[in-house]
Order: structure tokens, then sequence, then C-alpha cells
């Protein structure tokens, strides 16, 4: 008969560095002092590259829900995927959430600084952690050391998948479940590298029921894989890390993707192995959008998606403001009429309830997150939308930001036209999208003008003509479009739409049409804000100087 597993001497072999106990560790970590309600949230992203549109996402349901309930949000860096992980990755995640106004109260900044008492923030650092934590399940025979090697692994998925069976290290699967310890010090002695698995307590027929604070109660198999919890390098894998550094943040709420629910009955069992209480968990829909070519429903895709990288939102100015409002819509059904009914209150007072969180995909359409900009921008007073404009400028349009330096004043008039209109003009979803919208403003050399095809040079120069010649600047905007009406009536122009609709054969066109004309002799174009600011905010010299420049 095989001799017993002396678990505690097998925990020596495998971590002779590691001296400090979990209690040890626990206690250099003491509760949070929070009061009833109070929400501890995480954002936990891999640095692989750039922050994907669905980490925005999950980070701004983490920043909602803390905020809320005057808690605290936290940014830890994922750092133990070496192989995918891209250099200077990490460094770009804080300035992204503070960006779009999902800034973390604590953690990882930069490689250089952290902001809390329960780092560090970055996993690479939490190594000898993970360690300890791993020692004591050896120690209690809950995990073991396995040396089968990546190739091993592949063999047994490709088996398992022939005979139609899960997928996984387990059964007669898991050849070192069982080692002796001799075998197991041999192994070590011969320089053979080994992981640390967990010993898992299902076998794929029990279940469970776990409560999710977006899906409700939840019938899952308990887990009967042996997952690996430390590489043979011993830094953690995501299980484990999950498990060590909830526990030590002390973090209440766990909110991640759906994807990650299949690993679930695993976290729990690791939670009550240590016999720790596990945190509340929310699994969000994924993010889906509508392929252009096929119009079929899909996951959102770097390849064909620009924005599925939120750094696409930022270099083209889209106003931070607009992007949360537009998540926040995403991810809740109580959003919309909430905003319809408070369409001036500050995002502040919007109260996220998880009950209301979408359950099935999330489907982006960016088409409506223009136009929550457009609304935002439409609302911003042209001193707003002018150091907006110059802030994004500063970064990516260096001769922009100069003119904008230079102009200010002028400017700020400029931005300001239909602001102060019942229902203002809503062009503009970007920063970027400013210096074009109001480039007739700048300079005098109009290069082309969009007349309507159906009237003539000489029908054109005479409507112009003659409206230069009963020009009066001084005029209020009353006065100067009843002087426009009677400048159209003389010359075959009807004055009433009215009229006009019901006999257009009489006329050569409407006052509208007239006042298009002026308009693109003034700027070249037909569509642009309110005329009569336009021709305020240009002047008496520089208007008269353009048109006169078009008559020539």
């Amino acid at each position: 008969m095989a001799e017993a597993m002396d678990y505690n001497k097998l925990a020596e072999l495998l971590f002779p560095d590691v001296t400090m106990t979990v209690d040890e560790l626990l206690k250099k970590f003491p509760e949070r002092n929070l009061k009833e309600g109070m929400l501890v949230t995480r954002f936990a992203p891999s640095p692989t590259g750039y922050v994907h549109i669905g980490n925005l996402y999950g980070a701004m349901l983490d920043k909602q829900l803390a905020d809320q309930s005057n808690g605290i949000f936290i940014l830890r860096i994922e750092d133990t995927d070496n192989k995918r992980e891209k250099e200077g990755a990490a460094d770009i995640v804080y300035p992204c959430l503070k960006y779009f106004l999902a800034c973390p109260d604590e953690g990882f900044i930069s490689r250089d600084e952290e902001i809390g008492e329960y780092g560090p923030y970055i996993q690479s650092s939490r190594k000898g952690f993970y360690r300890v934590f791993a020692k004591d399940l050896v120690s209690r025979g809950l995990a073991y050391p396995c040396f089968c090697q990546s190739d091993d692994d592949d063999k047994t998925r490709e088996e398992q998948m022939r005979l139609g069976l899960p997928t996984g290290y387990y059964g007669r699967w898991a050849k070192c479940r069982n080692l002796s310890y001799e075998q197991i010090k041999k192994n070590i002695d011969d320089g053979k590298k080994f992981t640390i698995r967990i010993k898992a307590d299902g076998d794929g027929q029990k279940r469970i029921v776990l409560n999710d604070l977006n899906r409700g109660k939840i019938s899952m198999p308990k887990n009967f894989v042996d997952y690996i919890l430390l590489k043979s390098d011993g830094q953690a894998v995501y299980h484990m890390a999950h498990l060590v550094d909830d526990t030590l943040m002390h973090t209440t709420m766990v909110v991640r993707d759906e994807s990650w629910m299949s690993t679930w009955p695993l976290h729990v069992q690791l939670f009550e192995y240590m016999n720790l209480p596990a945190p509340q968990y929310l699994h969000t829909a994924q993010i889906m959008t509508k392929d252009q070519t096929t119009g079929n429903v899909r996951k959102v895709s770097k390849r064909y998606d620009p924005w599925a990288r939120v750094d696409f939102f930022k270099d083209n100015g889209y106003p931070e403001l607009g992007i949360k409002e537009y998540l926040l819509n995403l991810l809740n059904s109580s959003f919309e009429p909430w905003r319809t009914a408070n369409p001036d209150a500050p995002l502040s007072e919007f109260k996220l309830q998880t009950s209301n969180l979408g359950k099935s995909g999330a489907m982006f359409d960016m088409m409506k997150l223009e136009n929550i900009c457009k609304n935002i921008v439409g609302r911003m007073s042209g001193e707003q939308v002018y150091n907006n404009t110059l802030a994004w400028a500063k970064e990516y349009d260096k001769d922009y930001a100069k003119t904008l330096v230079d102009n200010k004043d002028y400017l700020i008039k400029v931005f300001s036209i239909d602001k102060n209109n019942a229902r203002p003009r809503k062009d503009i979803k970007c920063w970027s999208e400013v210096k074009n919208f109001y480039s007739f403003m700048l300079g005098d050399n109009i290069e082309s003008y969009d007349f309507d095809e159906k009237y003539d040079k000489k029908i054109i120069s005479e409507v112009v003509t003659a409206y230069k010649k009963d020009f009066r600047f001084d005029d209020t905007q009353e006065e100067w479009f009843a002087r426009m009406k009677e400048i159209a009536e003389s010359l075959g122009f009807c004055p009433d739409m009215k009229e006009y609709k019901n006999n257009p054969d009489k006329y050569k066109g409407s006052i509208a049409d007239f006042s298009t004309i002026i308009r693109v002799s003034l700027t070249g174009r037909r569509q642009t804000p309110d005329l009569y600011s336009i021709i305020k905010v240009l002047g008496k010299d520089r208007t008269l100087k353009r048109l006169d420049k078009f008559i020539k």
C-alpha cells in the first residue's frame, strides 16, 4: 500500500523560499473601512496593446457602480502573459480612462507611480503573494505540481475531441495528480519544470447554483478540470491572480465579460478552498455590431471596426462626455428615458441599476453615438467649443492650434453662432471637424461657390448686386430679413414660402432660394449656420469685401 502523502513536506519541497503564511499576508492588507452599500470594483486589463471598446465598456460600469455607492474603483494591470504583452501598453491605460471620464480612485498610474495602500497594482510585482497562496493549497492537498508539457496537452485535447468528451486536464488524463512524493522529488532533482494545478472537486455531473447580479441564479456544473494556477516560472495565471488580488484588495464586486462565465465554478472553488468570501459577480453582455457589408450581427472586430480601438475617439476628438453617455446608454436600458427627462443633468445624478443591464449582446450603433456627441457639442458655448478644439489641436493639428490662438476672440464669436438659438444646429460630432466646418469664416479667399445649377450667372449677379446696394449692417435681424424679402420680391422671388409652394411657376424662386444665393456668395456653401449671425461676426467691412470680390 502506497504511503500517504505528507502535504506539508511536499509544500516545503516546492516552495522552500516561501516563509510567510496566508494569515500573515492577510494582516498586511486589512479590511477597508467601508460603510454599508459601498462597493469596491476593479478594472484589470492585460497590456496587450490598445484599449478595446469592450474594455472601456466594462470599466465605465465599474466606475459608475463605485461612484454611485461612494465606493472605490481600482485599476490593476494583469501583465502575467509575457508572450502577448506589448511594450508601453500598460502606461496607456490610466490616461485613457482619465480621458473618457472613468478615472480610477486607486491603483496603477504608470510603471513609476501608483495610488493606494493595497498594491503593488501590477501582477508582475505580486508574484510572491501568489506563491504564498499556492503553497497553502499544496500543504492541504488541494493543489499539486504537474510536469506535463504543452505537447501532452495538445495530444490530450485531440483524443478528448475524438471521443466527444469535454477537453481539459481531468480524469485519466490528469497524469500528475497522483504522483508520489518520491516521483515528484526525482522530477525536480532532474531539473524538470512544473506548474501548480488545483485539484478539482467536481466530476462533470455535480452542479452548483451561482447568483449573477445581471442574470440572476444560474445552474452550472461544478469545476472538474485541474486548471493551472501557477506557471512554470512561478507566476500566476488569471484564476490564481483573481483569488489573491481581489482578496487582498478587498474587491466586493467583479464586473467582467460574459466569456468568463465558464470559469466561474473554478473561481468559486478557489475561494471555498481558501475559506475566503468570494466577491459578487456581474457578467456583462459582449458588444456586438451590424456588419456594414453583410448586414449580419457579429462581434466587434478591430479589423473591420476602426472604433474598436478607443483611441479612435480620442484621436478624432469625440467629446469624452459623449462616449461616456453612449456607453451608459448601451449598458443600461433605464438611461435613455432618464436622459430624456433630464436633458441637462450631470451624469453623476444617474443611478445605474444592475437589474436593467442588457443580458444579450449589446448592439453598438455608431450613428447613435454620433448623434449624442452632436447634441453635446450643440449645447456647448462658443468658448467651450474653442477650448476643447484647442486642446485637441495642440496634440493633433499644431498649425490649426496656432490659428486658434492667434484668432481667439474672433473664433469664439464664430463658434458661438447659433448657440443662443432655441434650436441650435447639431452639425459637429468631434473636434477634428471644427476646422473644416468653420473654415469659410477665416480668410476671404473662397475657392469655389456651390450655387444651385438652376440659377445662371445673370440671376446670381443681379441678386448679389441688389443685396449689396441696399445692405445695412446695423439692421436688427427682423429689419434685415424684412429688407431681404423686399429685395427678393423686386427681383421676382416669392417672399412668402406658403405662397411659393402653391404657385411655384410664378416666381424665379422662394425667399429661401434668394437667401441661399447670398449665403453662397459670402461663404461658398449652401449649408451654414444662421446667415444673419455670420454677417454680424464677419463684420461690415469683411462682408462688403466678400460681396465686392464675388461681384467682380
